[in-house]
């Protein structure tokens, strides 16, 4: 089945011509931004800000750095640290120095850090801690126990340089330097391993060039029509190709500037101080806010996202319709993405100008969509994968000869080719009566009560689904005060039936069945600390 109906136009090509490499994107910005600011670092009330000839100029130094330690070209750096400035500085410097960046997630466990690194066969590390990190020390412990064909390499000093503390590095000398390494530069060798589990569960190592990623970049940019003016909020992890190409990368485009914030819990607090314009997200991030609005806790949704937000961006996941309506009479754009890490990962963007609800938007300029006989999705793109390290092999699978990458979703092309993905190709199960259940688009149902934080529903050989639910705290905690219970632990709450019963009719203030309605009056029961 072809990508679009006949009466569908195809997307515009890029107008711009797209770089060929992420170096070359750097270049442009040591000539055209050298002072402006690249990176505002959020930390407990204080900014530290940082310029794009400051961050360049740590990233050339530390390119210097890792060479000086014996890796070369194509050698595979592993590295796990928290999302700050010095991750940025490292992913830079390995795009200089042609070093595969392979990022490893900071929030897994040493034994999976372990398990990772004996079939991803770096040839170097850099693990390091700061006091937003927690579980870095265990994981540099395992990492520093990974064998001696891997060498543990000083992380950067943090030597950036910040706006008013110090003169900023020569202009002339930068561009010197970033020129002799673009042209050593290849487009299209390995450049960075992200891990993506998918729904497996299982990480698995994707490999891109610096061409796929600046074309998936450079396409993604221009959907929002990017301005160097914008300021980014960056508090996803880094390590994922979401943010590492939704925030970097199309920041390094126009030549924004980042808000990194590396304590999640301190992120509305960023965002009063730094008003950013972009905000990149999954949806349980909009949710918790969308939460906030509705119990009151905050009364304006712009002015808590510091005032000046034009666009926030949900991916990773479907985004609840009651979320997005919450966002929407706030008067803040909140539109969605679609995408994969195989394809680089944005295949799909929605805008503000475009947005269509139920939809992902329409896919990116000069990519193909097309399902096959059986409805999956299948994707063909600039930016797709060099191969696949599956986990246990050391080996690099190879991306299709073809070009047409297996999204392992079902979707399809509305009538005006926005993308609208509706399920998982396996997602489905059996029922011991022999009924097929497609449990996603059970969850999706689910999720929009009010009531449920998250859903996950199982069933395979079983007489009746059974759906395993996460109730939304602020529920819980309000059907507790309304029961008159006393607890002392999330787990104490959960443990008297009263507030599950009272939670399952709809919460308090709601009648039975969850209709809004006041409910029954149950009368003051007795305290409880169990």
């Amino acid at each position: 089945m072809s990508a679009a109906p006949p009466s569908v136009p195809a997307p515009a090509p890029l107008t711009a011509t797209v770089p060929a490499t992420l170096v070359d994107l750097l270049c442009a910005r040591a000539a055209d931004a050298f002072d402006r600011p690249a990176v505002m670092t959020w930390r407990d009330g204080a900014i530290d800000t940082d310029s794009w000839g400051g961050l360049i100029g740590a990233a050339l130094e530390y390119a210097r750095v890792l060479e000086a330690q014996g890796l070369v070209r194509g050698d595979r750096l592993a590295h796990v640290g928290p999302h700050a400035i010095e991750w940025i500085v490292v992913d830079l410097a390995c795009l200089l120095s042609g070093i595969v960046h392979v990022a490893l997630h900071d929030d897994d466990s040493p034994a999976q850090l372990q398990e990772q690194l004996a079939w991803l066969t770096p040839s170097g590390l850099i693990a390091y801690e700061s006091r937003e990190a927690r579980g870095s020390a265990n994981a540099r412990g395992a990492l520093g126990r990974c064998g001696p064909a891997t060498r543990l390499l000083p992380p950067p000093s943090r030597r950036v340089v910040r706006s008013g503390t110090a003169a900023p590095p020569c202009q002339a000398s930068v561009l010197q330097a970033l020129g002799a390494r673009a042209a050593a530069c290849d487009p299209d060798a390995p450049a960075a391993i992200f891990l993506s589990s998918g729904t497996t569960g299982h990480p698995r190592g994707v490999v891109h060039s610096q061409r796929a990623l600046a074309w998936n970049a450079t396409a993604s940019s221009a959907v929002f029509l990017d301005d160097p003016r914008d300021v980014r909020l960056s508090w996803l992890p880094l390590a994922h190709a979401y943010a590492r190409v939704g925030d970097l990368y199309t920041a390094l485009v126009r030549g924004g500037t980042l808000v990194v914030v590396g304590d999640r819990r301190q992120v509305l607090d960023a965002c009063r101080a730094t008003a950013p314009t972009v905000i990149l997200g999954v949806p349980v991030f909009f949710e918790r806010i969308a939460a906030g609005v509705a119990a009151g806790r905050i009364t304006d949704l712009s002015a808590a996202l510091g005032g000046a937000v034009r666009v926030c961006v949900s991916g990773g996941a479907p985004l609840k319709d009651r979320t997005a309506a919450v966002f929407a009479a706030g008067g803040v754009p909140l539109v969605q993405g679609y995408g994969l890490a195989e394809a680089g990962p944005v295949v799909a963007l929605a805008s503000p100008r475009t947005m269509r609800p139920g939809t992902v938007g329409p896919p990116l300029p000069d990519l193909d969509v097309r399902c096959d006989g059986r409805g999956h999705l299948l994707v063909r793109t600039p930016s797709a994968t060099l191969g696949v390290i599956e986990p246990g092999c050391t080996d690099v699978v190879p991306a299709p000869a073809d070009g047409w990458l297996a999204t392992g979703d079902l979707g399809r092309l509305d009538d005006a080719g926005h993308l609208v993905i509706t399920g998982r190709a396996v997602d489905t199960f059996a029922l011991s009566t022999g009924v097929k259940v497609p449990p996603a688009e059970v969850e999706r149902a689910l999720a929009e009560d009010p009531v449920v934080a998250q859903v996950c529903v199982l069933g395979q050989g079983l007489a009746a689904p059974v759906a395993l639910v996460v109730p939304e705290p602020a529920v819980v905690r309000a059907a507790v005060r309304r029961l008159g219970l006393r607890v002392f632990s999330r787990r104490q709450a959960l443990a008297p039936p009263r507030p599950l019963r009272r939670v399952a009719r709809g919460g308090p203030g709601r009648g039975r069945g969850g209709a809004p309605g006041g409910g029954p009056r149950l009368g003051r029961p007795r305290r409880s600390t169990k």
